[in-house]
């Protein structure tokens, strides 16, 4: 008992005295000279480093042990109104801090070029140097952090230029490099096999520009780094798509799915002035022989016409023929007969057509037994999605989509992949989101990493979304959250919804066909740990219906295509999608939980009544509707404020006055201008930004002559005032009512699957 007694003072002791060490006042007159040298040069304000206060103990992301200075942290500071007009990055305090363990900028405005003594000039026990968002630009230093003892460098989302200097990737002891979303060119930097700590973790350089043939390069990182992802760059060469621990997508890659268009790299080095290696060589036309250019003879112009017009009588017995045997057999064959038709045909289709997008799993033959369902990504077979995902138990289960059962995998190799299994009933529903994946693929759509086909079941896979969807990043608990913040900051906020808007312009405007989504609301926007916008839940995807009837030989045309199949459920138009992204912007601003996918009488009175709050000439008049948990100040207010004002024209209940997705996109790009172009409301300049040509007067009139409405659950229209009205103009119904009822987009239906945790 004594013993015990004299532990436990020891203990007590012990944790005084560290305690008494960990405050103790900063002694080094070195230390505190460059505490204020930074305070000066960076413009902090006496908020967070208060004058004649002891910093070790006063100062707010200043760490001190034994009297030193070991960590600065200045992450999410703001400096003065004075020093905010000129910011630098001068950072010359910390030559004097010769204990520093850390430095940590990230978000901190440091316009300009990393300084040249970085190279040799950093604290020998540095060891983090977090740099990430900060605005930085210009060139790395020839010889970066080859004086300090350098373990993590993070210097992603900047704006910095030149190659990478290969001297970084030799520094001992560096387990992280995070280059990612610069603007980096240049071949990528080859490291020599045994350079630096093996054991490294981390190489991302992702997002940038680099290009030439990276196959040697991109192996010897692997030596070095057990993650390397160098995806969204314009790298040529061979690679096997099969290693799941580096990352080519968005390329130039040959025979690797997933990669950029043909033409669209070869663009790209035609600018930098170099070739694809695998770029083809034009052949030499031939040149005609003088005796065969002096023209056709007449015999053989009449010989080829009489052929093209024996083909075309042909042609069109064959298609009445169809037509008519088609005729006498509607109806003759059951449902039953019907799908398995179908899912014949999508089997064989799938067989011969690998997704494009990403590494995919190719479709067996009908008749292959689960060991020949063979995948291209990592060689996945159906015992290995059953091993990943813990045979489909409940364990790994995240969600029951509506066409399909959603689950969480782990790959052998430790890489996390969304499977998703579809049922027999749900089947025919995944040949449209196939043949979408296997013709396009963008930064702004999930990724569709495998799709293998196993008896009456469909599989597929997508990328792994860390921040999962939209849902659960908005309305997520602090004590959820790893740094214990409220919800989304605004800044977060815009950014997802400008991402969203961007994957809507490549559906819309982009691909031909234009494509409609269908389904978006926040549960669909996917993200990964950068936030960045994923869309997901392609299941509905379609590609535009048509205005107009067509005849009958568009309808035989169309018939054939899977896309056009199963038409069913929400409008395939464009106007619908631009209907949905309003619901999701408005929950984004209000915070509202649920509003984007739901569809019920007390959601559409709510609606109602937060639409007619915004006003394009009151800007206090959203302070009421926006989520309490988003804290804002005056400059953010206002862009609050435009971004409401967008919400509100996308909800237009005609779709004619609704914007396109290219306007929504650029307002969100330039929110200030949608609310001050709106203040000029007098002056000539107003008056010429009225045209159709001007994406602002898609803002300013729709919101100028707006009385607002939506569709109630009944399908009836309801007025600003939340009561039912008619379009009843001289006694008569007017034809525009009957046709807002087919054309005004109705809330979308409730498609909560292919969520991402």
């Amino acid at each position: 008992m004594p013993q015990c007694r004299l532990l436990l003072a020891a203990v007590v002791l012990l944790g005084a005295v560290v305690a008494a060490v960990a405050q103790q006042p900063l002694a080094s007159p070195s230390d505190l000279a460059g505490l204020y040298s930074l305070r000066a040069s960076l413009g902090l304000r006496a908020r967070e480093w208060p004058a004649r206060a002891d910093p070790c103990t006063a100062w707010a992301g200043v760490m001190c042990r034994a009297g030193r200075v070991v960590g600065v942290s200045v992450a999410g500071f703001r400096r003065t109104r004075l020093a905010s007009r000129a910011p630098a990055f001068a950072v010359d305090g910390l030559r004097n801090l010769t204990a520093l363990e850390l430095f940590n900028a990230s978000g901190f405005p440091l316009p300009g070029e990393v300084p040249a003594w970085f190279s040799r000039g950093l604290p020998p026990p540095l060891a983090v140097l977090d740099l990430r968002y900060a605005a930085v630009n210009g060139m790395l230093p020839p010889d970066l952090g080859s004086s300090g003892n350098l373990t993590r460098l993070l210097l992603s989302g900047n704006s910095l230029s030149g190659q990478v200097p290969e001297t970084l990737l030799s520094v001992k002891g560096l387990r992280v490099l995070d280059l990612s979303t610069n603007n980096f060119t240049g071949e990528l930097p080859s490291v020599s096999v045994g350079a630096g700590d093996v054991a490294a973790s981390l190489f991302n350089i992702s997002g940038n520009s680099l290009y030439g043939v990276a196959t040697d390069a991109i192996g010897a990182l692997k030596t070095r780094f057990r993650l390397v992802d160098v995806s969204s760059n314009y790298l040529d060469g061979d690679w096997n798509g099969s290693d799941a621990t580096v990352d080519v997508s968005v390329n130039c890659f040959s025979g690797v799915p997933g990669q950029r268009r043909r033409v669209d790299c070869e663009d790209f080095y035609r600018r930098e002035g170099v070739r694809l290696v695998d770029s083809p060589v034009p052949a030499p036309l031939p040149q005609p022989s003088p005796e065969k250019s002096r023209g056709i003879s007449k015999n053989v112009l009449i010989g080829v016409l009489a052929a093209a017009a024996a083909l075309m009588v042909m042609f069109l017995v064959a298609l009445l023929f169809c037509l008519m045997r088609r005729r006498q057999r509607g109806g003759g064959r059951g449902a039953e007969t019907n799908e398995e038709g179908a899912r014949g045909m999508r089997r064989r289709d799938s067989s011969v057509n690998p997704v494009a997008s990403s590494p995919v799993a190719v479709s067996p033959r009908a008749d292959a037994t689960p060991k020949d369902a063979i995948a291209v990504f990592g060689e996945l077979t159906y015992e290995q999605l059953i091993h990943a995902t813990g045979g489909f138990g409940d364990d790994n289960l995240l969600k029951h989509g509506h066409s399909g059962d959603i689950y969480h995998g782990v790959l052998e190799n430790g890489a996390h992949v969304i499977v998703k299994k579809i049922g027999t009933k749900s089947i025919n529903k995944v040949s449209s989101e196939l043949d979408f994946y296997s013709r396009y693929s963008h930064e702004r759509i999930v990724p569709l990493l495998g799709h293998l086909a196993n008896n009456d079941e469909e599989f597929l896979s997508y990328k792994y979304m860390p921040k999962a969807d939209l849902t659960s990043a908005l309305h997520k608990k602090p004590v959820d959250t790893e740094d214990g913040l409220h919800s989304l900051d605004w800044i977060t906020r815009l950014k997802i919804a400008t991402g969203v808007a961007e994957a809507m312009c490549f559906l819309h405007d982009e691909c031909s066909p234009p494509f409609v989504h269908r389904d978006i609301q926040a549960s669909s926007v996917l993200l990964d740990d950068k936030f960045e916008v994923r869309l997901g839940s392609m299941s509905n995807i379609c590609a535009q219906q048509s205005a107009g009837s067509q005849n009958v030989f568009s309808r035989i045309l169309r018939s054939s295509k899977s896309l056009d199949k199963n038409i069913s459920g929400p409008p395939a138009t464009c106007s619908y999608d631009v209907y949905c992204f309003g619901k999701v912007i408005l929950e984004l601003v209000t915070g509202n939980f649920g509003v984007s996918g739901s569809n019920d009488a007390g959601s559409e009175e709510w609606l109602t009544n937060t639409i007619n709050r915004i006003s394009i000439s009151d800007k206090d008049s959203i302070i009421n509707i926006i989520d309490p948990l988003l804290v804002v100040d005056e400059d953010h207010l206002e862009e609050v404020w435009a971004v409401a004002i967008v919400a509100k024209t996308c909800l237009n209940s005609k779709p004619s006055r609704r914007p396109s997705a290219r306007y929504v996109l650029k307002a969100l790009e330039n929110p200030l201008r949608v609310v001050r172009a709106g203040s000029r409301s007098n002056s000539a300049r107003l008056r010429s930004s009225s045209s159709r040509s001007s994406w602002q007067s898609a803002f300013l009139q729709g919101n100028r002559y707006q009385n607002y409405e939506v569709m109630s659950p009944s399908g009836r229209m309801l007025d600003g005032r939340g009561s039912v009205r008619s379009h009843i103009s001289g006694g008569e119904a007017s034809s525009s009512f009957k046709r807002s009822l087919r054309e005004i987009a109705p809330d979308p239906q409730v498609l909560d699957e292919d969520v991402a945790v």
